[in-house]
């Protein structure tokens, strides 16, 4: 399936910086990068974005400082003389100061009039061993038994070093109550469940309960009013990880979470904006069959009423041609009729074939698509093989309107069971209402004239059709 999403849309997507202008006095004293120049840039999901040049002079001093747009959250400095070897920190106080050297810049520093930088180079300068002893016993582990006594032991040990990372934290968010990096912590932190709930014999009430609280309290210690936690390593990764791991994979659930969570993002104008991006961009860019009903239900609900402020009206106007483009054919609709000629010359009506099969299979293709020079052929063995045999039967579609091509390939390649056609007289409109942009493009389509799925792999074609078919016998004898 070739995704949605297209260079087209990328004015949709311009990020709107909102914060104000503040009075900096920043500096930054390193021993080691005197007459040096270091790039201070910013976290921005999961990607880092340059904000500044900054120029250490002869006594390796740096400053920002002044009336700048600078946003809050975690920022780094790296240096083109040391192969862009960097370190964090993060601007949310306006005036403090960071001393350190190139030989270790988190072990060495001294951090003055900024509780945000304290409590992270603490934080960082405990994780760093544990870390490094955590990819030594990783790699020891790797090739063990897991049921070996070696293997468990130093399983216990990695389990002894994610508790002492977890204790460690818990003590400075609680040591640091109100700090922004106290919130990134939470955030990380695994989330504490309480006992499910049971009923009077001691039985589970919900046996999913661990799934279902944590899809409702799983953004509990994400603060959506702050914008600064989109300037982080961690949001973009927790938000995604929401529909990845805690979401039903099909449109309705998805739809609902994101609902869900673009309701609490609207705390923040910049949140809002992020939150909206990320999760259209994941979905516009999905190649799972079926994704474009969300697509389409965030275009029609964020996009279409104006919630989308940062997009420009020709962005727009390509996006609402691409949705209705998509719509006709999401699954579950009916699918849109058409007149087509066969190889005689007859007019050939789409919805006359559609009731006398269990199911139709619609093909769209193109005489000279090297992929359909493959697909059809293979199409045809399926068919014969065992498609026919279960009530299927294709009704082929050339894109073409070259009456010798079209017959040659229909003559090699298609089954003289099969209705097959082309638009002879230059006035279907298929290749709108199916949105014909790229061939082969294949339709599954039920005896109700339903759409059942669609952008299907050919060799794919009898799993499907098997799969669905049991699943509305089950249906109905349920």
């Amino acid at each position: 399936m070739k995704p949605l999403f297209t260079l087209l849309f990328i004015t949709l997507f311009t990020t709107i910086t909102f914060a104000q202008e503040n009075n900096f006095n920043i500096t930054i004293s390193i021993k080691g990068m005197e007459n040096q120049d270091g790039l201070l840039a910013n976290y921005y999901g999961d990607k880092k974005y340059l904000k500044d040049t900054l120029h250490f002079n002869e006594k390796g001093v740096a400053q920002i400082k002044g009336n700048k747009n600078i946003p809050a959250g975690v920022y780094l400095m790296a240096f083109p003389s040391m192969r862009y070897t960097s370190f964090d920190f993060i601007i949310k106080e306006t005036a403090f100061s960071i001393q350190t050297d190139t030989s270790n810049f988190i072990k060495h520093a001294v951090i003055k009039n900024s509780v945000e930088n304290k409590q992270l180079f603490e934080d960082m300068n405990y994780m760093i061993p544990l870390g490094v002893q955590n990819d030594s016993l990783q790699k020891l582990l790797k090739p063990l038994e897991k049921n070996s006594a070696a293997y468990k032991k130093i399983a216990d040990q990695l389990d002894k070093i994610s508790e002492d990372i977890e204790s460690h934290r818990k003590k400075i968010a609680k040591k640091y109550p109100t700090t922004f990096y106290s919130k990134l912590i939470k955030a990380m932190l695994e989330l504490e469940i309480p006992e499910a709930p049971k009923n009077a014999k001691g039985e589970l009430i919900d046996s999913f309960y661990t799934f279902h609280y944590t899809k409702q309290h799983y953004f509990d210690h994400i603060d959506f009013a702050d914008s600064g936690f989109i300037r982080s390593p961690i949001f973009q990764g927790k938000l995604l990880k929401y529909f990845d791991v805690y979401t039903f994979p099909q449109p309705d659930s998805i739809i609902q979470s994101i609902d869900f969570v673009l309701d609490k993002a609207q705390a923040n104008a910049e949140m809002f904006q992020f939150c909206l991006n990320e999760i259209f961009l994941k979905y516009a860019k999905s190649e799972i069959m079926g994704h474009d009903a969300i697509y389409v239900y965030m275009s029609d609900k964020y996009f279409f009423t104006g919630k989308a402020w940062w997009a420009s009206e020709k962005s727009l106007s390509e996006l609402r041609d691409r949705v209705e483009a998509i719509r006709p054919t999401l699954i579950g609709k009916i699918a849109p009729n058409f007149i087509v000629q066969d190889t005689s010359g007859k007019n050939q009506i789409f919805h006359d074939f559609i009731s006398k099969n269990n199911y139709t299979v619609l093909v769209f293709w193109n005489s000279d698509c090297g992929h359909c020079q493959k697909e059809i052929p293979l199409l045809k063995q399926i068919y014969t093989d065992s498609l026919k045999q279960f009530g299927v039967d294709v009704f082929s579609v050339s894109t073409e309107q070259t009456d010798s091509s079209f017959r040659a390939f229909a003559a090699k390649n298609c089954s003289t069971d099969w209705i097959t056609c082309a638009d002879m007289r230059g006035v279907s409109a298929f290749r709108k209402e199916y949105d014909v942009i790229a061939t082969p493009k294949v339709f599954i389509i039920d005896r109700n004239y339903k759409i059942v799925a669609k952008n299907i792999p050919v060799e794919k074609l009898y799993d499907f059709i098997t799969f669905i078919d049991k699943n509305n016998a089950k249906r109905k004898d349920d």
